[in-house]
């Protein structure tokens, strides 16, 4: 009986009660989808798919705590023939209180936090009745369902995720020692995290922790620092957290009476909720409010609206209102008017004001008094506005000499910014406008930065007053844990610096792209993924790139450094495109088309006698697979790629060589090929040839099958005349087995192995994951090119063939000793299976003389 029918839970079916929508979260072991019902409300839902060792441990937690208000509510489970744990649970549209907080510009007042804290005290002191720990107390593991300024008592909050949940009367099988959030758990847990020290009080300090987070517009406890390990002796020498700014010191004192470090002396969960009951607010009245934004430092005008200046029709913009301008009593360069509606801080008025001259920074001719109740700022405007548009709608196309004189201006401007003891804070394409562009001579071109909205003081532990929107695609790590309000300095420039560079070479394309929500962005960053080589990159170019993404900002480069990097990068021995279209190459009519790619014949010009075809992919495909192509290229068994081809922006064009045979499983299927089994053994030695040679590259092909080897040469009778090469890398990844990256939709289901669909993540793909496809290859070559499982059509009943070991038949044409070695690549434990190298050997040895 699986785990989830033993819940005594509402039984749910797939397009008869619930619809599965495109995953938005996932994790080893466990995804979440948007669901929608099909018979009743349209409110929505997700569905929360869990492997067995996670659902052995947290499907009793949503059986025992499914009833309160203040927590996740679970409709149910989904019946599903892999006999998985699929729960349906209520969705929150405004996502966690972490990331609430972050995308939310105003600060929390303390009526409204007080009822938020309530909520959550209420639902655990509910969660400690049960004997129940949740472990993992954290702004991020409250749902946000409504929140309600005007009337605090309408906000609903629920606790979620009890991954890290144990029972106290019921000690876990194997404590997983090593999953222990550090930065929230008590200090007993850190200084012995043993069963016994899980208790109601060590949750209550999480709930500290959570408070002081909230009341701290979501920064990361202690964010200054990097290190765990650092956090953790500090909170075993019983340093603390300090008190945010605008707290209430009755909230604070509770705060601490969470983190005594005896955990006898603090509060249980019932008493956090009478502390808050009994705290009294005097928000501060709007006038007050007022008073405390008021602009620090009166505007001197330099201009009248209608007397020195005209104001035009509305431009588009980067920052604020946009509007074209004209002068009205002389004439001088080009302008723009810029209307601001919000008081402007005394670092953004102090560039406005001192920093006119330099010659890549915007010039600011001054204030301009007006009647629209707003600030008027007037400045020079640039002809062909900012780098991202013209990059991205592909207006210009710098090449590399033209693209690093860009970022030497940028840099200048940065290092005359940081010699003022002041950071630009918002550093990408978007605020860096073109006044001279010429995509082949690097002296033709001029840029200057622009929009000084966030500019801050050079200074890591100065904190903001005034909350910012945090330019989460672009910002440093220790920014985002900071949640914006502290750790400012060069070195956070320099990382946005680095993604600038990113963006310019990847042709304007965003900065993690794949994802929406600015939720998933920061998650990704803060997990450690960085950006991927661009396509077309210098080498020298993108080792700089990847300087500024350190971690640890002591270990980037400053500006200085970076310009002298810069200056020092060698263009003589670059390539990037190696064709141009209707130059050295033509293309044909369109052969086919398929995952992402379109095939055309392909001529060179002049014509010769090479074969070629041309391969135009779309952008995330070529992100995918064209690095690939070119690092492996060299080897005599994987297709060859003669180069790039300079053609439609839009898209990346790759010259192959062409085979007229096609792929193995065609030449098999239609009889035209009738391999001896020497030969079938010939082909097998020269795939695995170039299966070593990948995984000497530390690379995972991940689609070994027939269709994807192409046949160059072939004889049925004599192994000397074949010749076959490897293709396709849509499915190819570095074999990292602790890396986790984007979500994949699409896995070769009868050829995988079963590690993988256990799992669909990119943790299980290994060397001896592709042994297992490989020895399905040779089975399907003997096969002349049959489907393996063909006697299953959908897809869920071949994932329950697979997962119930059901193996493949042996083919009548294959020896026995043949035989044995593609059984032994089709073990169910991947550490049985044979390395390629020692398939090599045996299957040398298998040849008949």
């Amino acid at each position: 009986m699986s785990i989830q029918s033993k819940l005594q839970l509402e039984k749910y079916q797939y397009g008869t009660h619930v619809l599965l929508g495109r995953q938005f979260y996932g994790m080893s072991g466990k995804k979440l989808y948007f669901g929608q019902w099909t018979f009743k409300d349209p409110d929505p839902i997700i569905i929360v798919e869990m492997n067995e060792e996670i659902a052995e441990h947290e499907a009793s937690f949503y059986r025992d705590l499914n009833g309160h208000n203040n927590i996740i509510r679970t409709f149910g489970y989904v019946e599903n023939i892999l006999n998985s744990t699929i729960f349906v649970q209520e969705y929150a549209q405004q996502g966690d209180l972490a990331n609430w907080l972050m995308d939310n510009q105003t600060d929390l007042s303390s009526t409204l936090s007080i009822e938020i804290f309530c909520q959550v005290a209420d639902a655990m002191s509910y969660v400690a009745s049960k004997s129940i720990v949740h472990g993992d107390l954290g702004c991020r593991n409250i749902l946000v369902y409504r929140i309600d300024s005007s009337k605090p008592e309408n906000t609903l909050v629920k606790i979620t995720d009890f991954g890290l949940a144990r029972s106290i009367d019921h000690p876990p099988v194997n404590n997983n020692s090593s999953i222990v959030p550090i930065r929230f758990c008590a200090p007993e847990i850190l200084e012995n995290n043993v069963h016994t020290n899980y208790s109601e009080k060590s949750d209550v300090y999480s709930m500290g922790v959570l408070m002081w987070e909230a009341l701290s517009n979501g920064e990361m406890p202690f964010s200054s620092i990097f290190s765990d390990d650092t956090v953790k002796r500090m909170k075993l020498n019983n340093e603390r957290l300090s008190q945010p700014l605008n707290c209430d010191r009755q909230i604070w004192i509770l705060m601490e009476k969470c983190w005594s470090f005896n955990p006898k002396q603090r509060f249980n969960f019932e008493q956090i909720k009478d502390e808050l009951s009994e705290i009294k607010i005097c928000e501060p009245s709007n006038i007050q409010q007022s008073i405390l934004t008021y602009q620090s430092s009166p505007i001197s005008y330099d201009f009248t609206l209608d007397i020195d200046i005209a104001m035009k029709k509305s431009l588009d913009g980067s920052y604020g209102k946009v509007y074209e301008g004209q002068w009205l009593l002389k004439q001088e360069r080009p302008i723009v008017l810029i209307k601001i509606d919000k008081q402007i801080t005394e670092y953004e008025y102090l560039f406005y004001t001192e920093f006119k001259s330099h010659p890549h920074i915007i010039h600011t001719f001054g204030f301009v008094e007006n009647d629209l109740q707003s600030i008027l700022l007037l400045q020079e405007r640039a002809p062909y506005g900012n780098l991202q548009v013209l990059i991205e709608n592909h207006q210009f196309q710098p090449s590399t000499k033209v693209l690093m004189e860009i970022f030497l201006q940028i840099i200048d401007a940065m290092i005359y910014i940081t010699q003022q003891n002041i950071i630009h804070g918002d550093l990408c394409c978007s605020n860096v406008l073109v006044f001279e562009m010429n995509e082949s001579k690097p002296n033709e071109n001029l840029v200057k930065l622009t929009n000084f909205t966030s500019v801050h003081e050079n200074n890591p532990s100065a904190e903001k007053h005034k909350r910012s929107k945090i330019p989460i695609r672009y910002c440093a790590l220790e920014i985002l844990r900071s949640a914006g309000r502290s750790n400012y300095s060069e070195l956070s420039d320099v990382y946005s610096m680095g993604v600038l560079m990113w963006q310019t070479c990847s042709n304007g394309q965003l900065p993690y792209y794949t994802s929406t929500l600015n939720s998933e962005v920061r998650q990704r960053k803060l997990n450690g993924e960085k950006l991927i080589k661009p396509l077309v990159c210098n080498n020298q170019i993108w080792s700089i790139m990847e300087d500024c993404w350190h971690n640890e900002p002591q270990l980037r480069f400053n500006f200085e450094d970076m310009k002298i990097r810069l200056s020092q990068v060698n263009l003589k021995s670059e390539k990037t495109f190696q064709y141009k279209m209707n130059v050295n190459v033509k293309m044909g009519n369109q052969l086919y088309d398929k995952f992402g790619k379109k095939f055309y014949e392909g001529e060179f010009i002049p014509n010769n006698d090479k074969s070629i075809i041309l391969v135009v992919m779309n952008e995330e495909t070529a992100r995918q697979e064209v690095p690939f192509y070119l690092q492996l290229n060299s080897h005599s068994h994987i297709v060859h790629t003669f180069g790039l081809v300079k053609y439609d922006p839009r898209s990346t064009t790759l010259v192959q060589e062409r085979t007229h045979y096609g792929n193995l499983q065609a030449v098999l299927c239609s009889h035209q090929f009738r391999p001896s089994e020497n030969v079938l053994i010939k082909i097998f030695l020269q795939i695995i040839d170039a299966m070593i040679y990948i995984v000497n590259q530390n690379i995972i092909h991940g689609d070994l099958c027939c269709s994807n080897i192409l046949v160059f040469q072939m004889n049925s009778f004599k192994p000397e005349e074949n010749l076959v090469k490897l293709t396709n890398f849509n499915l190819t990844r570095m074999n990292d087995p602790s890396f986790i990256g984007k979500k994949q939709t699409i896995f070769p289901i009868r050829y995988c192995a079963p590690e993988i669909l256990r799992n669909e993540n990119q943790s299980n793909y290994s060397e001896l994951s592709d042994v297992y496809s490989m020895g399905v290859l040779m089975w399907e070559a003997y096969s002349k090119g049959s489907i393996p499982f063909q006697s299953y059509i959908n897809d869920d009943d071949i994932r329950q063939c697979r997962l119930n070991n059901e193996k493949l038949s042996k083919p009548n044409e294959c020896s026995q000793k043949v035989w044995n070695i593609i059984h032994d690549c089709w073990y169910l434990e991947p550490e049985l299976r044979y390395n390629f190298t020692d398939m090599q050997y045996r299957i040398s040895n298998a040849q008949i003389m």
